[in-house]
């Protein structure tokens, strides 16, 4: 039986399909894992009137076949690189080595935190499935977005990606993804201008509106002071207060903690950006995080974080009790929820971030300009963020001023809300 008469009878080529009028190659999940990728082939050729894999596709999944059945057996080649050369998946681990040799070279490593917010990993996460092993060459817009031809219903890579997550997580995907084809096109892999994803648009989601009020936070806090929840109504306090996104509350420490006669000041850098901030609280909040300190039965060492999740923790068999565990950010979300719902109810759906926004709401309602702003944000809300570095550093007068502008702001949102 020759290689067409193969493909027509029974027994086809495992793994080898015909789909949206290319032939490709479609591992199980049970391959996925070693490194087995969803494979765009070729158009094939028509025989008999039916269309078949050419030969060399047909080679290459018996190929791919024969490595994994050699996988599956325990007869590995650890030598075989994971990608083929050319591959998109070879170019992005150049890309991703040359990220972090110019981190190394700017004296700059990723802390555990950074690195679960790098965007490029979380987007190879997709993008990998469907092209990790393929020429960029030869992907096709049709690989991101079509239609099926026997339900009529979108599918592909932007669909699987919305669907599976948000359209905020599709928008991040092919953010990577176009980022990437601009790498690879300097490293010679594709050609600039042949990017198969600007045949769509990518439409960023609607920008989150929600914000908070003074008295909403006030509850809150209050709330979770009565149910236990110590350490977050201190959490909430001064998230308040200093507009710090829940990934820098949730590094907070003793250590960085200075005051001044309005309240507790933190000094730090900030996680995402990498930027200095001075994160500053009234007498309010100071006196929430106060009392929480206070309230432990243990001390917080300089170096350690502040909030911590309810309960006098876990004990050791025959070992004394341990200190309640930091927050992490699942267990932060979840306490929040909790609270968020007690206290406002489940059809509640705002987030303790929305804060961060409630506060710059507040101060352009006072008549804060947006690089006060910034400087009290430690973000890039001012136009020219070079200049804010080099002219504009923590400056702790502008952040108070900042605090004292948003008491300005939230009198006069209190104002036109009760007319």
């Amino acid at each position: 039986m020759n290689s067409f008469e193969h493909i027509m009878g029974k027994d086809s080529i495992r793994h080898l399909i015909f789909m949206r009028n290319r032939w490709r190659y479609k591992p199980s999940h049970l391959m996925k894992p070693h490194g087995f990728n969803f494979l765009t082939l070729g158009p094939g050729i028509v025989v008999g009137n039916r269309n078949v894999p050419s030969p060399e596709d047909q080679q290459r999944a018996i190929e791919l076949n024969a490595e994994w059945d050699r996988v599956r057996l325990g007869i590995v080649d650890a030598a075989k690189p994971k990608y083929p050369p050319g591959s998109v998946g070879e170019a992005y681990l150049r890309v991703i080595g040359l990220r972090t040799a110019d981190r190394a070279k700017a004296g700059k490593q990723h802390n555990k935190d950074q690195a679960t917010r790098d965007d490029w990993p979380r987007a190879w996460r997709w993008i990998e499935p469907y092209f990790g092993v393929s020429d960029p060459k030869e992907i096709e817009p049709e690989d991101f977005l079509a239609i099926d031809s026997k339900t009529q219903k979108p599918i592909g890579l932007v669909v699987e990606v919305e669907e599976s997550v948000s359209i905020s997580e599709r928008h991040r995907v092919i953010k990577v993804w176009r980022a990437l084809w601009k790498k690879m096109a300097a490293m010679n892999y594709c050609a600039l201008d042949a990017d198969p994803s600007l045949t769509f648009a990518n439409r960023a989601p609607d920008a989150r509106q929600d914000i908070w009020t003074e008295g909403e936070v006030v509850r809150l806090c209050k709330r979770a002071w009565r149910m236990g929840y110590k350490g977050l109504a201190a959490c909430m306090a001064t998230a308040w207060d200093s507009q710090l996104s829940p990934i820098d509350l949730r590094s907070l420490t003793t250590g960085q903690r200075a005051d001044d006669v309005q309240g507790a000041i933190f000094s730090l850098a900030r996680t995402k950006t990498g930027r200095a901030a001075a994160a500053s609280l009234g007498r309010r909040a100071t006196w929430a995080l106060d009392a929480y300190i206070a309230s432990l039965a243990f001390e917080l060492l300089p170096n350690v974080p502040i909030f911590r999740t309810r309960g006098s923790g876990t004990t050791k068999k025959g070992g004394k009790p341990q200190p309640p565990a930091p927050y992490t950010k699942n267990k932060l979300a979840e306490d929040f929820r909790t609270i968020r719902i007690a206290e406002f109810g489940k059809a509640e759906d705002r987030k303790l971030s929305d804060m961060r926004r409630s506060g710059t709401v507040e101060a352009t309602a006072g008549g804060a300009d947006a690089q006060a702003v910034s400087t009290k944000m430690a973000n890039t809300l001012a136009a020219s963020t070079r200049l804010q570095k080099t002219y504009n550093p923590v400056n702790l007068a502008t952040v108070r001023e900042v605090d004292a502008i948003r008491r300005e702001g939230r009198a006069k949102l209190r104002a036109n809300k009760t007319r």
